[in-house]
């Protein structure tokens, strides 16, 4: 059933993004740039709306989260990577897949290039003695720092980041005229 569930929300997903032109290099580029903010809207209301979803769903006992470690090291390098290969490339690993289902070639080599990074970490990961486990600060979320229930967290969480987009578009606005 899950495997089901994954694949429905997958879809979704995907039509979602391109309904939204998070498939789109140019729409990307201008998102980066800060000349249209559709996109990174988008996605701070998804995660507002998310973050609602799973929480409720958790409150009353239908999911439980299973945390991985916080390594701040580790986020900062592999943000950079991802950031640098996200304004290269001008897709990300969700629309890339999505470019890739409308036909875009430069979506595969996208994806190729994902992949060649994750086999180089891997390899030197395996053949070297890097690691940045010494990292590690232990399964922590914002809910470890708040003392307050997770779905208060959640719902102050959801709430700035909706107030958030509300004044980015009433900045967007001011600026057009």
């Amino acid at each position: 059933m899950s495997l089901i569930l994954a694949v429905v929300f997958g879809i979704a997903f995907g039509y979602i993004l391109q309904r939204v032109g998070a498939l789109e290099f140019k729409n990307i580029i201008n998102a980066l740039r800060l000349k249209d903010l559709t996109i990174p809207k988008f996605m701070v209301f998804s995660v507002a709306i998310t973050t609602l979803g799973v929480f409720s769903l958790k409150s009353v006992g239908l999911v439980s989260l299973d945390l991985i470690t916080t390594n701040p090291v580790g986020n900062l390098i592999g943000g950079l990577i991802f950031g640098g290969g996200f304004a290269l490339a001008g897709y990300c690993p969700g629309t890339c897949i999505g470019a890739m289902g409308e036909g875009k070639r430069d979506a595969k080599y996208t994806i190729l290039g994902g992949l060649v990074g994750v086999l180089i970490y891997t390899i030197a990961k395996q053949y070297t003695n890097f690691s940045l486990d010494s990292f590690d600060l232990g399964k922590i979320s914002l809910i470890d720092i708040i003392p307050l229930n997770g779905f208060s967290v959640a719902v102050i969480f959801s709430l700035i980041l909706i107030v958030a987009v509300y004044l980015i578009d009433v900045w967007e606005e001011k600026k057009k005229i």
